[in-house]
């Protein structure tokens, strides 16, 4: 009862309103008659044993003709895994035309940086420079005494017709008392499947040698091979 009267007199006048349960009265006569009440409604749930019962009615989808004229769409299609692939078509038949290197020895340890200039059918032009550290004296073709060194080498090849081909090698090491520089020269000659004719010309010079005027040393042969 005072909730009633206090609707009617403090409350707002959207309370003046009938209420969906009294659509003839308003909302406080409403309220204060008993037809419509305060209290939020209360739910609960039921259960009238549905899921122990089978469907009988089975839903199916239909499927909506297509219109005339109309385009299909286009499913998405999931793509396969680069992990799943046991090769992938890429592929590059040429290699590299420089490269990076260090070596170490008991007498000599280096690091060289190479490049190849020119490379084609019949002609391979490589240089290579590098700096090292001469730990031995004249080893391995180097120089006369122990400290750090330049080093460089140059290799060419080239096939003259189909059955002659030309090497060379210079290779130049610089230190603190001299130069050493070799220079080797062959020519590969096939004569037949199974003879060949090779020749070989190696000259080196050291820039120390010989009281410290140079020396020169000159070497060469010429053998024939023939092949099982």
């Amino acid at each position: 009862m005072f909730a009633s009267w206090w609707l009617a007199v403090v409350g707002l006048p959207v309370f003046m309103q009938p209420l969906p349960e009294a659509p003839a009265l308003p909302a406080a006569i409403a309220v204060a008659s008993g037809q419509v009440s305060l209290r939020q409604p209360c739910l609960r749930l039921a259960c009238a044993d549905a899921e122990w019962t089978a469907s009988r009615v089975t839903r199916r989808t239909l499927v909506r003709a297509p219109v005339p004229g109309a385009i299909p769409a286009i499913e998405p299609q999931r793509l396969p895994r680069l992990a799943t692939r046991r090769y992938i078509g890429l592929h590059s038949p040429a290699s590299r035309r420089d490269w990076f290197y260090s070596t170490g020895g008991a007498a000599l340890v280096d690091t060289r940086y190479g490049l190849e200039p020119v490379r084609s059918g019949q002609t391979q032009v490589q240089i290579e420079f590098g700096t090292g550290y001469r730990l031995q004296p004249y080893a391995n073709y180097g120089t006369a005494a122990q400290g750090p060194v330049a080093t460089g080498q140059l290799r060419l090849s080239q096939r003259v017709g189909e059955r002659a081909e030309i090497n060379q090698q210079v290779r130049v090491e610089r230190g603190r008392e001299n130069a050493f520089v070799r220079q080797t020269i062959g020519l590969d000659l096939q004569l037949d499947p199974q003879w060949s004719l090779l020749g070989d010309l190696e000259v080196r010079h050291d820039s120390a040698g010989n009281g410290g005027d140079g020396r020169t040393d000159r070497e060469g042969s010429v053998r024939l091979r023939y092949a099982f």
